[in-house]
Protein backbone atom coordinates (compact mmCIF):
# COMPACT_ATOMS: atom_id res chain seq x y z
CA UNK A 1 0.00 0.00 0.00
CA UNK A 2 1.03 3.76 -0.85
CA UNK A 3 1.40 6.14 1.99
CA UNK A 4 -0.42 9.17 0.74
CA UNK A 5 0.03 11.10 3.80
CA UNK A 6 2.56 13.44 3.28
CA UNK A 7 0.96 15.14 0.59
CA UNK A 8 -2.88 15.41 2.75
CA UNK A 9 -4.18 13.20 0.24
CA UNK A 10 -6.58 11.03 2.53
CA UNK A 11 -6.63 13.27 5.08
CA UNK A 12 -10.28 14.53 6.04
CA UNK A 13 -10.67 17.92 5.38
CA UNK A 14 -10.80 20.47 8.32
CA UNK A 15 -14.57 20.95 9.03
CA UNK A 16 -15.92 24.16 8.23
CA UNK A 17 -17.96 26.07 10.11
CA UNK A 18 -21.68 26.60 9.27
CA UNK A 19 -23.45 30.38 9.09
CA UNK A 20 -26.63 29.87 11.30
CA UNK A 21 -28.62 30.71 8.19
CA UNK A 22 -27.69 27.48 6.11
CA UNK A 23 -30.94 26.17 6.78
CA UNK A 24 -33.18 28.77 6.84
CA UNK A 25 -35.11 30.17 3.80
CA UNK A 26 -33.31 32.32 2.13
CA UNK A 27 -36.23 34.74 1.12
CA UNK A 28 -36.44 35.65 5.02
CA UNK A 29 -32.80 37.72 4.42
CA UNK A 30 -34.44 39.69 1.71
CA UNK A 31 -37.09 41.47 2.90
CA UNK A 32 -39.26 43.35 0.13
CA UNK A 33 -39.06 47.24 1.18
CA UNK A 34 -38.34 48.37 4.90
CA UNK A 35 -41.57 49.35 6.47
CA UNK A 36 -44.63 47.27 8.05
CA UNK A 37 -44.12 43.73 7.64
CA UNK A 38 -40.90 44.05 6.15
CA UNK A 39 -39.47 45.16 9.28
CA UNK A 40 -40.81 42.17 11.09
CA UNK A 41 -38.86 40.21 8.91
CA UNK A 42 -35.99 42.07 8.99
CA UNK A 43 -35.63 41.77 12.71
CA UNK A 44 -36.26 38.02 12.42
CA UNK A 45 -33.46 37.93 10.02
CA UNK A 46 -30.85 40.29 12.25
CA UNK A 47 -32.16 37.31 15.15
CA UNK A 48 -30.77 34.76 13.50
CA UNK A 49 -27.36 35.77 12.44
CA UNK A 50 -26.94 37.52 15.95
CA UNK A 51 -27.51 33.97 17.68
CA UNK A 52 -24.11 32.85 17.38
CA UNK A 53 -23.42 32.83 14.06
CA UNK A 54 -19.74 31.97 13.84
CA UNK A 55 -19.50 33.57 10.48
CA UNK A 56 -21.18 36.89 11.52
CA UNK A 57 -17.90 38.96 11.10
CA UNK A 58 -16.69 37.91 7.58
CA UNK A 59 -20.55 38.00 6.17
CA UNK A 60 -21.13 41.51 7.36
CA UNK A 61 -17.51 42.36 6.29
CA UNK A 62 -17.92 40.80 2.80
CA UNK A 63 -21.50 42.74 2.53
CA UNK A 64 -20.07 45.81 3.01
CA UNK A 65 -17.27 45.08 0.40
CA UNK A 66 -20.30 44.06 -1.78
CA UNK A 67 -22.62 46.31 -1.12
CA UNK A 68 -25.05 43.66 -0.86
CA UNK A 69 -28.86 43.92 -0.22
CA UNK A 70 -30.77 42.36 2.26
CA UNK A 71 -30.14 41.25 5.58
CA UNK A 72 -26.39 40.04 5.97
CA UNK A 73 -24.22 39.62 9.33
CA UNK A 74 -26.72 40.79 11.55
CA UNK A 75 -26.81 43.90 9.78
CA UNK A 76 -29.51 45.46 7.14
CA UNK A 77 -28.53 47.79 4.19
CA UNK A 78 -29.20 50.62 6.46
CA UNK A 79 -26.88 49.34 9.54
CA UNK A 80 -24.28 49.55 6.52
CA UNK A 81 -24.68 52.63 5.12
CA UNK A 82 -25.04 54.26 8.12
CA UNK A 83 -21.36 51.92 9.39
CA UNK A 84 -19.79 53.15 5.93
CA UNK A 85 -20.74 56.60 6.84
CA UNK A 86 -19.09 56.58 9.94
CA UNK A 87 -16.15 54.83 8.99
CA UNK A 88 -15.55 57.77 5.80
CA UNK A 89 -16.31 60.45 8.65
CA UNK A 90 -13.11 59.15 11.05
CA UNK A 91 -11.20 58.93 7.80
CA UNK A 92 -11.72 62.60 7.21
CA UNK A 93 -11.37 64.15 10.78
Amino acid sequence: MVSTAPYGYGAPAPERPRPACADEDPELFFPLGNTGPALLQIEEAKAICRRGCPLIESCLQGALDRNELGVWGGTDEDDRRRMKRRAAQRRAS
